[in-house]
């Protein structure tokens, strides 16, 4: 599927990370997976956090996209280096400065020009990971958090510099529970860095490839529903924003 898919391999000193709760440098180097844009050339790069499923298809389809655009990705494999199958209740937000440190010699990453991607869970770590980074580790460009959010708490750990967007369904029923939609679209009134966008007609997981009910919260049901239509305004909004910092790439 990937022509430039790369495991890191790299033997690293060990030492624990500022901020990572245990996840030591040479430890995390066996769960990061690199996708190259170009096998030549220096590209900026999308580091992806996995949601509470603790699997990489999201990152994987939209790997496939970035990789279009010019945009290489390294996969966080948070539950793998956990030992964990699922990632629920977890807070994995620190694995953001573990993944920087461990590709940080890797020339064909321009980690001056980088962005953070999560989806639900794996999109709150993406909005926390901020605070885990270590005052020598730049802040990223940009935050593509989507469908974020836990107990009505919607965090954003960046200054001006970062640009954060958040991306919600209306008719997520994660975003109705316990008012997570509207603690993220208060969370951008307040920030004049983040924005808000409500995606009309759309469920959980509506990047995805997979429609149908899971069970959270003491045997809540949740709706996830594929929307093509939805996903491609967020490309396209996305797209603009890598643009117009990153210019064509």
């Amino acid at each position: 599927m990937f022509q430039h898919v790369i495991k890191i391999t790299a033997v690293l000193t060990t030492v624990t990370l500022a901020g990572c709760v245990g996840i030591k440098a040479e430890r995390m180097q066996q769960y990061l997976t690199v996708v190259k844009a170009s096998s030549s050339e220096k590209t900026p790069v999308v580091f992806m956090f996995q949601g509470s499923g603790g699997n990489n298809q999201l990152s994987a389809k939209w790997t496939s996209w970035f990789k279009e655009q010019g945009v290489s990705a390294v996969w966080i494999d948070s539950a793998g280096v956990r030992g964990l199958q699922k990632l629920y209740g977890r807070n994995y937000s620190s694995d953001l400065a573990a993944a920087l440190t461990t590709v940080s010699k890797n020339n064909t990453l321009d980690l001056t020009r980088y962005a953070v991607m999560g989806f639900s869970r794996g999109g709150t770590a993406a909005l926390k990971a901020g605070s885990s980074l270590s005052k020598d580790q730049l802040r990223p460009d940009f935050i593509f958090s989507l469908y974020p959010a836990d107990k009505g708490v919607c965090p954003n750990s960046y200054d001006e510099n970062t640009s954060v967007s958040v991306f919600y369904g209306d008719l997520d029923q994660w975003g109705s529970y316990q008012g997570n939609r509207n603690s993220c679209q208060k969370m951008a009134q307040k920030n004049d860095n983040a924005t808000f966008y409500l995606m009309e007609n759309s469920h959980h997981g509506y990047d995805g490839d997979w429609s149908g009910t899971w069970k959270c919260c003491g045997g809540k049901t949740f709706t996830s529903k594929s929307n093509t239509q939805t996903l491609a305004e967020t490309k396209q909004i996305i797209l603009s924003k890598i643009k117009e910092k990153w210019g064509e790439l």
